[in-house]
């Protein structure tokens, strides 16, 4: 790192340090507020008894009937002056500006507490307590100094391995920054002192300063800028993957529990739901029977075809073919729910209902898969190759299914995976389609778990989604090789 880059870099690491110890949060004394608004409900309850004694006089009412409703009047008066007594005496206690907070040395003003109404109504969405906000907070320091320990330590040297360690250091400061401030914001406070108010003019400098240091040292040394692309790698990957992972866990897990909260650790109630299952009839190998049967057969007709389709419409040169390959491009446009009525009524006409010929045999026209293989085509095959073909000898199916689909097989692969996942989840067309309780497929039976009006198993809902997606992961594991690997064809230059 060059040395005005790491001058740059010590200035910002201690000045970030040193708005930790400047107040950003301020919890104003909500009393009078609160008093303000108790006083305007007992002057209204004040004037509709005055309005009362009013019309009663007007009506000619008795004696006894005025003195009872004077009693009611003075009653409301006392607790009206009451509640001036007690905003004159806030009023002469109130601190000014409020209590106020700085992040070190995470010490939260005497007096505030949490307010557990809006604690138990959000399900322990906040913590009641406040220290492991300090020891984030101090977590956060640490990291800071350590981050400008091992910039020094690199001694301005072009390449070391201290300002890869510095980048971690910094980039899981910046971050716990950002979740402390984001932490103090939702504080729910108990009155008398309201929510925090955050000062953006301190809080905003001690979030970015930790992420513009971080840019500093990625863009100044080369080993770094690497690792950090690494680590956002695997942070998406890792948010790729938590969703299914999660649901795995929910599937071990029993109602209580996955509405109580989020877990990433699995529980001991995975018999428990396989039982609930078997009660329900959810007959698993027949749903990845029916499911199968589907997916599969639809997607070997669907990329078989479409490529097919796409080899002609890029291969042969005839009248028509731009019209051709505009139509396709036109079916892409509609949506398949604008078309669901009037699919069922011709199905339903040709007595395919019950049947799984409306679900197979429809996916040879897939507007948008010949798209994709025609643009593949266009990218990465060579006509010369199908010429040289012809001169020996071979045929055009031949040439197809020996020369062209080894050359296809990336691009087959990833349509292939999109029409297994599409096909395995449609929920919709089998739904019109089939009545038969034999031929469900897994989406539909686990539709039907939510059945119970009493009582909803959702570990059971959880462990009925997971086998319903293990098949599509295996597909994708399995063929994701040819999705990643590039296209290495000897092609012929002409």
């Amino acid at each position: 790192m060059k040395k005005q880059y790491s001058i740059l870099h010590t200035i910002l690491i201690i000045l970030t340090i040193a708005l930790m110890f400047v107040p950003f949060a301020e919890f104003k004394d909500g009393t009078i507020d609160s008093l303000n608004a108790d006083i305007q409900k007992q002057t209204d309850r004040l004037a509709s008894e005055q309005a009362k004694y009013e019309r009663y006089v007007e009506q000619g009412k008795s004696q006894k009937d005025l003195d009872k409703q004077q009693t009611k009047i003075d009653k409301q008066q006392a607790k009206v002056d009451e509640l001036l007594a007690e905003k004159e005496a806030a009023l002469a206690n109130a601190e000014a500006g409020g209590l106020k907070f700085a992040l070190l040395p995470s010490q939260m003003p005497e007096g505030i507490q949490f307010d557990m109404t809006v604690v138990n109504a959000q399900g322990g969405l906040y913590p009641t307590e406040f220290t492991s906000l300090y020891i984030l907070i101090w977590a956060a320091a640490v990291l800071l100094v350590a981050t400008l320990a091992l910039v020094l330590a690199a001694n301005n040297r072009l390449v070391s391995k201290f300002y890869t360690y510095a980048s971690f250091t910094n980039l899981v400061a910046a971050l716990l920054m950002f979740y402390v401030v984001m932490r103090v914001r939702a504080i729910p406070v108990k009155l008398p002192y309201s929510d925090p108010t955050i000062n953006w003019w301190v809080a905003l400098p001690m979030i970015l300063l930790p992420i513009v240091t971080l840019f500093i040292n990625i863009r100044s040394v080369t080993n770094t800028k690497r690792s950090m692309i690494y680590v956002l790698c695997i942070a998406f990957s890792v948010l790729s993957l938590l969703p299914f992972w999660i649901m795995i866990v929910n599937a071990t897990r029993n109602s209580q529990q996955i509405q109580g909260s989020v877990s990433l650790i699995p529980s001991n109630f995975l018999g428990h739901n396989w039982t609930v299952l078997q009660t329900k009839n959810f007959n698993i190998l027949t749903g990845f029977k029916n499911s199968a049967i589907i997916a599969f057969g639809s997607t070997v007709l669907s990329v078989y075809f479409s490529a097919l389709t796409a080899y002609g419409l890029t291969v042969y040169k005839f009248k028509g073919a731009k019209f051709l390959y505009a139509v396709v491009l036109a079916i892409i446009m509609i949506p398949g729910q604008v078309t669901s009525t009037g699919f069922y009524m011709f199905m339903y006409q040709l007595g395919w209902t019950n049947s799984y010929l409306p679900l197979v045999i429809p996916a040879i026209a897939s507007a948008s898969t010949v798209f994709f293989f025609k643009q593949y085509l266009e990218a990465n095959f060579q006509v010369s190759l199908v010429e040289a073909a012809r001169i020996d000898g071979a045929g055009e199916f031949y040439t197809y299914n020996r020369i062209v689909m080894p050359i296809m097989i990336p691009a087959m692969a990833t349509m292939g995976i999109m029409a297994v996942i599409g096909a395995w989840n449609n929920y919709l067309t089998p739904l019109m389609l089939l009545t038969d309780p034999g031929m469900k497929t897994l989406p539909m039976m686990v539709k039907e778990l939510r059945g119970d009006i009493y009582r909803t198993e959702f570990g059971s809902i959880y462990l009925g989604l997971t086998m319903t997606a293990l098949p599509l992961l295996i597909v994708y594991f399995a063929f994701s090789k040819y999705i990643i690997a590039g296209v290495a064809v000897g092609g012929v230059k002409e």
